[in-house]
């Protein structure tokens, strides 16, 4: 019986080996296989990996590791080594993989598991992306955003986790101010010690050392900029407006809030580099605006205003800080914000002669500019603070007379010797310089507002008393409220800019009252002066005197039928008579006079469609027309001494109240050249 088992056992032994053995040389022959193919540090996605990263690739079963790394390529090729976890290959790259980088894997066929079964098929090109830089893919608040809280805090979310270390260190706040760092996974959180100011614009920059865990950097510095809530009182203006250049060297700066400040701590506030001496006052600035029929009152000083001590240097960078302690008169706890901004000055004219004078708000406040006839060298003449109205100039273009808040005075093209020609209490405007450069005409009103009209007033050096011209027709108070470059409505002049015209022999002179209704007089004081005479016709445009036709011109409607014929130009004589110039229909605006007696004018078709501007040469009696742009309204023009060249103001026919600056038109090419990109009622000096 123990046979029989001994002999039972030894079969049953033999036929398991022979299974074994079948199953080992029959059974066990499939090829091993590629299961998956994975990063080991992925960025966001299973095909983006960080810069240091290793490539696992794990096989159906152990195979021979020497017959998998000689089939392993990688495009392009990085340096590495392998190591193996059971079935699995581990390729670690020699160094750091270059950032933003397109890599493919491949293995190809044949690779061997231990029994030696070889794969038909390899890995196909297995495609991965290195990171680039890392980027904030949110902030809050965000750009621009204003109202922020003043203890309120910033949030930069990064696409990736990031060396907190190299970040913080990477940040700046402008203005400076201390912050403190938490993090959340991508996310930091940026409180600051302290309440922000009030009203304060402030930057936080983070630079390009910011770093991810790879090590790799921002491409390019991040930046987000936010305004704090404002805290009841704001700065409504400045001047010198923040970057302009050509500043004239007489300015004084001026910073003016939206309510009555405190003294002392406005005086606190004010800085400038270079330093300066000068003194900071705390005023109101004068201006003529007024409630309906009466005129300006005064009221608690709103302005900081330093008047320097003497010139500033020209062609010099000058930096205005105010710090955010200026508070309201009415309430301590009602703080400004801070603000820092820069002006460069010019240099004084020593003459005007062939230059470009006119008015420009590029500084803050409308003046008088002056260029060179080809847009280059522009600097400021006036350096009121409240804005210029209107201007004229003496023949020789030495002196300059103009009107700014209802007060008329006259300056040397160079700058100085400013003398104020209105009396106190009085308002004055539209300033018109004689043919002898003797007298100015101005339209006066009354310290209580009302209607004083016309007066002839003499200059400095002038002997002679003023006198009335007629005794009504001024524009009402109020120029002070014109924003910007002060254009009008489409092809009107505002009533505050000069609208008088005088005769080559300086009797005879033309008024456009504010109402639209041209009056002649008599500027010789004596027996053969008379009355104003009215003329039959309505405008809003300026008058000039035309050589050609011995007559004033002037564009309008007859008053009696407006309806009669469309707008033209109108010959007036000194008597008041009144007749067409043929074939000026649709002639509009102001008329610009040649020295040999061409004229220009703005055309516009019937339906109101701007059509250019017209010429009627000397001796021709057809216009010659230069279209505008489209989108587009050329009006005021103005020739050059030659009569060759005319100056045009431009603007937009769907925003007719914006300026797009001063253009030249070359009469005998057509060419339209742009001079400036802002200011109107452009006109050349002799």
């Amino acid at each position: 019986m123990r046979r029989l088992i001994s002999a039972v056992s030894i079969l049953v032994a033999l036929v398991a080996l022979a299974l074994v053995l079948y199953n080992a040389t029959v059974v066990d022959r499939r090829a091993p296989g590629i299961v998956r193919v994975s990063l080991s540090a992925p960025a966001g996605g299973d095909r983006l990996a960080q810069t240091l990263t290793a490539i696992d690739i794990q096989f159906s079963e152990p195979v021979r590791t020497s017959t998998v790394e000689a089939r392993f390529r990688i495009e392009p090729y990085v340096a590495g080594s392998f190591a193996w976890d059971g079935p699995t290959a581990i390729f670690t790259p020699a160094s750091k993989l270059p950032p933003d980088t397109a890599f493919e894997i491949r293995i190809e066929p044949g690779f061997e598991d231990l029994l030696g079964n070889a794969a038909e098929a390899g890995l196909e090109p297995w495609a991965f992306r290195t990171v680039g830089p890392p980027v904030v893919v949110r902030v809050v608040p965000l750009d621009g955003t204003t109202g922020v809280p003043v203890d309120g805090a910033v949030e930069l979310e990064f696409d990736r986790l990031m060396d907190t270390a190299s970040v913080e260190a990477a940040i700046r706040v402008e203005p400076t101010v201390a912050v403190r760092a938490s993090w959340t996974g991508e996310t930091v959180r940026l409180d600051f010690d302290g309440a922000l100011h009030f009203g304060t614009t402030y930057t936080v920059t983070v630079g390009t050392s910011a770093a991810d865990t790879g090590g790799n950097r921002l491409r390019a510095a991040f930046a987000v900029r936010f305004s704090t809530v404002a805290s009841g009182l704001a700065i409504t203006g400045t001047v010198p407006a923040h970057g302009v250049a050509g500043v004239s060297i007489a300015t004084p700066v001026a910073i003016r809030f939206d309510a009555p400040i405190d003294p002392e701590s406005a005086r606190e506030a004010f800085r400038i580099t270079p330093s300066v001496g000068g003194e900071v006052r705390i005023v109101r600035v004068p201006d003529d605006l007024a409630p309906a029929g009466g005129a300006a009152e005064p009221g608690d000083p709103d302005t900081i205003l330093f008047v320097p001590d003497e010139p500033l240097a020209p062609h010099t960078t000058y930096t205005v800080t105010l710090e955010p302690i200026v508070a309201r008169l009415d309430d301590a706890e009602a703080v400004a914000g801070g603000r820092a901004w820069s002006f460069t000055t010019g240099a004084p004219t020593a003459s005007g002669q062939n230059h470009v004078a006119f008015l420009s708000a590029r500084s803050g406040i409308r003046n008088v500019w002056l260029m060179n006839p080809d847009g280059t060298n522009p600097r400021q003449l006036t350096t009121e603070l409240a804005p210029v109205s209107g201007f004229d100039a003496t023949r020789e273009g030495s002196i300059v007379v103009y009107a700014a808040g209802g007060v008329v005075s006259v300056i040397g093209i160079d700058g100085d010797d400013v003398e104020r020609l209105t009396p106190d209490d009085t308002y004055e405007y539209g300033p018109v310089i004689t043919p002898d450069d003797a007298w100015v005409i101005v339209a006066r009103r009354g310290p209580d507002g009302g209607d004083l009209g016309f007066w002839l007033v003499p200059l400095p050096g002038t002997d002679g008393d003023e006198r009335r011209l007629a005794p009504t027709g001024a524009p009402p108070i109020g120029s002070a409220g014109l924003s910007g470059d002060g254009v009008g409505e489409p092809y009107a002049l505002p009533p505050w800019m000069p609208r008088a015209a005088v005769d080559p022999t300086g009797r005879w002179a033309i008024l456009v009252t504010a109402s639209g209704q041209p009056v002649v007089v008599d500027l010789i004081e004596g027996p053969l002066a008379g009355p104003p005479v009215p003329v039959d016709l309505v405008t809003d445009a300026a008058a000039a005197w035309s050589p050609r036709h011995g007559a004033f011109v002037v564009t309008g409607t007859q008053a009696g039928d407006p309806q009669s014929r469309p707008s033209a130009l109108w010959q007036v004589g000194t008597d008041g008579a009144i007749r067409v110039v043929e074939g000026t229909d649709g002639a509009v605006g102001s008329v610009g006079v040649a020295e040999d007696g061409s004229l220009a004018m703005t055309l516009r078709e019937a339906a109101g469609t701007p059509a250019g501007i017209a010429v009627l040469p000397p001796a021709a009696s057809t216009i010659s027309r230069y279209p505008t742009a489209a989108g587009f309204d050329d009006r005021w023009p103005a020739f050059s001494p030659g009569g060759g060249t005319i100056l045009i103001g431009r603007t937009f026919t769907v925003r007719p109240e914006d300026a797009d600056g001063i253009w030249s038109i070359d009469l005998e090419t057509g060419t339209v050249r742009q001079l400036s990109t802002d200011g109107v009622y452009a006109r050349w000096l002799p």
